[in-house]
């Protein structure tokens, strides 16, 4: 569906700019055409950036795993982030999110690219007010709304899964 979402937006965005180019003598008509067209191919390249490898806004899925991490420390110009790649739980390809820098969000993203390293595996949830579930007592949701977790090693799925057949 996306897919033909791009094409009828660039068939548009190529149909506008054959109609602006026509030649003739009003060129008022063609006004409108003229400043429509470089705001559709804006708008086309923004939703192609956000699906193709640039860095999204949004906080990756519920069940993500943790695939790897780089955080941009703030400074008197910039506010940071944390850059996550997480693999979403329905698709095979990670896909890369910017985060907000907090503190507290580097400190579980360090833990979890240690326990990476380790073998072990690193789920992402949403928390706090964007999934509109309630932070627990004593826990305190980072700004960018998502907890990393560990999650159950591989050798023990296969196990229980061994055990109910």
């Amino acid at each position: 569906m996306t897919i033909l979402a791009y094409a009828v937006c660039f068939l548009a965005l190529a149909t506008l700019t054959g109609l602006a180019a026509a030649g003739g003598p009003r060129w008022a008509l063609r006004l409108p055409l003229l400043v429509a067209t470089p705001v559709l191919a804006l708008a086309v390249w923004w939703q192609l950036s956000q699906r193709d490898g640039w860095p999204t806004g949004a906080r990756p899925a519920d069940g993500s795993a943790f695939v790897a991490s780089v955080v941009e420390a703030p400074t008197a110009e910039n506010a940071g982030a944390i850059y996550l790649w997480a693999q979403p739980p329905s698709s095979n390809t990670p896909r890369s999110y910017r985060l907000p820098y907090s503190p507290e969000l580097e400190r579980q993203v360090a833990q979890a690219a240690n326990a990476s390293r380790h073998g072990e595996r690193v789920g992402i949830r949403g928390v706090g007010k964007r999934t509109g579930a309630k932070s627990g007592a004593g826990q305190r949701a980072s700004n960018s709304g998502v907890k990393l977790y560990r999650l159950p090693s591989r050798g023990l799925e296969e196990k229980k899964d061994s055990r109910s057949t």
